[in-house]
């Protein structure tokens, strides 16, 4: 399937018009436009292979807002970049692989976009490049490798087309270093377990669902996607012991990963109860 049947499958959950949960993998093809409304896209570490055309942007204006949340996606293979935000569009990029495209990201106008917990690997020219001096964006816990010109460059007007260095937080936490994918160029990026990626990630985030620190990337290592919904303590049904360790979970923060998450807002709380108990109800 290419990403843009997969978009027009999609319908609207929660906050976002288009609510985009993409199969495991899985290779899907070609990028997408979107230039009005929310849209969410979690690929499940599966692989967006651009085939050297059109990555996947989002443009936005007073008349057409929108905006993108991406997380859990390998990107490669873009002509000219892998995601792009222009226009006053926003949107959080969270565990993502951009890989051998010419720019990773590329920002323009005033978007406004954070980046963490992902890899910027072999692109032709830039990891990320900022073009012009209104782009707003946060960048942390991510890993720059064997980006041909630079890792992050940012080209300011009145200089003609130079590019400097685009200077990231100090306490950003980026780590300059191989990923260490178990076989990049059979487009397997799972991590070896050597990788500077592991139990690297942003501890604000939830707990992988092997229970330690976010991992940087797509796929986090030795671990699962929470496939089944609801079913936390990983026994194949979803009953009322989900609901007590989903209980557990919120008062006493034990065995809490990203798998309790279940409404996926980055806390455990009620509301993730009230899922498992509303998926009981309708078995």
């Amino acid at each position: 399937m290419s990403l843009q049947e997969a978009y027009e499958n999609a319908g609207p959950y929660e906050n976002f018009d288009k609510y985009l949960i993409l199969e495991p993998n899985t290779i899907y093809t070609g990028g997408v436009g979107i230039y009005e409304g929310s849209v969410y896209i979690n690929c499940q570490g599966s692989i967006i292979d651009l085939e050297q055309g059109n990555g996947v942007w989002v443009y936005s204006d007073e008349d057409y807002p929108s905006s993108l949340d991406i997380e859990y996606c390998t990107i490669i293979n873009g002509l000219y970049y892998g995601i792009s935000y222009g226009g006053d569009s926003e949107g959080n990029i969270v565990n993502c692989n951009l890989i051998n495209t010419n720019f990773g990201l590329k920002l323009f106008d005033y978007s406004n976009v954070n980046v963490t917990n992902s890899i910027f690997s072999s692109n032709e020219t830039y990891g990320i490049g900022v073009y012009t001096q209104n782009p707003s964006i946060e960048v942390s816990y991510c890993l720059f490798w064997e980006n041909v010109e630079s890792d992050c460059m940012e080209n300011c007007p009145g200089w003609g087309n130079i590019w400097t260095q685009l200077e990231l937080d100090d306490n950003a936490e980026i780590i300059y270093a191989n990923p260490e994918f178990q076989n990049e160029e059979e487009w397997s990026f799972t991590l070896n377990e050597s990788s500077p990626c592991i139990d690297s990630g942003n501890p604000n985030l939830p707990l992988d669902n092997d229970g330690t620190t976010s991992d940087i990337g797509s796929i986090p290592y030795n671990s699962q996607f929470c496939s089944n919904l609801g079913d936390v303590n990983n026994d194949n049904v979803i009953n009322v012991l989900d609901v007590v360790e989903m209980i557990n979970c919120i008062l006493f923060s034990e065995n809490c990963t990203i798998c309790f998450d279940i409404n996926e807002d980055n806390e455990y709380n009620i509301l993730d109860i009230l899922v498992i108990i509303n998926i009981i109800i309708n078995y």
